[in-house]
């Protein structure tokens, strides 16, 4: 049944996919936090882990562009019921693994059946009323967030008082549960947003292929109408993979701080963005998708590169804020416009390519995933630590200067849509 077209201060779909994220926000934070850790006590190492994230960012990788092509073909919302049930299925496989390689088995299948982002992303974008998005992305950004800001200091307790493999399989449980109600809100309460469902072919051979060819489709669509922000989207994406892990080494070794610091920084921080961005929507909405993403980039450029020479803990404070304000601006604009360009019956396929928005490399402030996106990612995890070692400033010297270069091309090259998509 489509979602019937009427005026909500929230439409139904953006309340069901925000309630369920913050939801899951109260369990899943923990998890992620300390999963490593839980590998590394049922005897994984180091490079195993490693090489367990690759192989399931690359399978997961694979399969987004069927899971786009299945999204705009056969429907958004069985797809994203169906496969967030598969993902809760995998805390089982955790909760009762043996050995490491049981859990390494549990994170690839995790990561891989992810393939059911773009379809959500696309209901998302298909809900929001033209006008409003920039207010209700920055609603269904800031709520889950509010309630990550406190999880990880909760998981560390419950770790500090259970121990760490009993904690963690108590957590298992605890997200299976919540999965399970999840799952249900999604199934029952979510309303399809497109009006014409084809017949797909379900045999696997002819769904790859078909799903595959049917990329090309959605390439020269991009080439034609948002080829700018695609080169932005996979130079920010190479950007912050290089820069992401290296935050807290830096903090830590070159100015000095301690790992408890730190964290207060990133408490605070935290609390400032999941609260700023309700506000940031409201702002987008009225100046624009195209001058507020030029605006999260001005904040952030100077951000990045004064983060080399500050000391102390209120210098620290006061950059990296600024830089997750830019970044907060910048996800959530982006957000907006490719909502806004985008025509409905092709999102979950250029959204499986491109992700829903971009980041500039700080924690927690969007995570792109897609087909075109990954490659970038993966050659800046590549060189990030090569060139950190070269000198430890280097990536956020780097970072200023290619986010200047992107703020002038999408000064001159980025268009606002002459009509926003519905």
């Amino acid at each position: 049944m489509q979602e019937p077209k009427k005026k909500s201060l929230i439409p139904r779909n953006v309340l069901v996919l925000t309630m369920s994220r913050t939801i899951w926000s109260m369990s899943d934070t923990n998890l992620d936090t300390f999963i490593s850790r839980y590998m590394l006590a049922l005897g994984a190492s180091v490079p195993a882990i490693g090489i367990m994230n690759a192989l399931g960012s690359f399978g997961a990788m694979l399969l987004y562009p069927i899971g786009g092509y299945i999204a705009d073909k056969s429907g958004r919302v069985k797809l994203v019921a169906y496969s967030t049930l598969l993902y809760v299925s995998s805390f089982l496989v955790y909760l009762f693994a043996p050995t490491w390689q049981w859990a390494a088995f549990a994170m690839v299948y995790q990561q891989m059946v992810l393939f059911y982002v773009p379809a959500m992303n696309a209901i998302m974008a298909d809900s929001i009323p033209v006008g409003n998005r920039g207010k209700l992305f920055g609603f269904n950004f800031a709520l889950p967030n509010i309630i990550r800001i406190v999880s990880p200091y909760i998981g560390g307790l419950f770790i500090a008082r259970f121990e760490l493999i009993p904690a963690m399989r108590i957590g298992f449980m605890i997200s299976l549960g919540i999965g399970l109600v999840v799952t249900a809100m999604r199934m029952f309460f979510l309303r399809e947003t497109i009006e014409h469902v084809e017949t797909v072919d379900w045999n696997p051979y002819r769904l790859v292929k078909a799903a595959y060819k049917d990329m090309d489709v959605s390439l020269r669509w991009i080439w034609r109408n948002i080829r700018s922000y695609a080169v932005v989207t996979m130079l920010l994406s190479f950007l912050s993979s290089m820069i992401l892990p290296f935050w807290i080494i830096y903090a830590t070794l070159e100015i000095g701080m301690s790992e408890y610091t730190w964290g207060v920084i990133l408490l605070w921080s935290g609390v400032a963005k999941a609260f700023l961005s309700l506000f940031i929507g409201g702002i987008v909405d009225r100046f624009g998708a195209r001058n507020c993403f030029i605006t999260g980039l001005l904040i952030s450029i100077p951000g990045m590169y004064m983060f080399t020479f500050a000391e102390g803990f209120r210098a620290t404070l006061l950059i990296y804020t600024t830089i997750v304000l830019g970044a907060v601006f910048t996800w959530i604009s982006s957000q907006v416009y490719l909502a806004d360009s985008i025509p409905k019956a092709m999102r979950g396929r250029v959204m499986a390519g491109l992700g829903s928005g971009i980041t500039i490399g700080v924690t927690g402030v969007g995570f792109p995933t897609g087909f075109f996106v990954f490659f970038p990612r993966i050659l800046g995890n590549l060189v990030g630590g090569l060139i950190y070692a070269l000198r430890p400033s280097s990536p956020w010297t780097l970072q200023s200067m290619f986010l200047a270069a992107a703020l002038v091309y999408l000064w001159f090259m980025l268009k606002n849509p002459e009509k926003a998509e519905e």
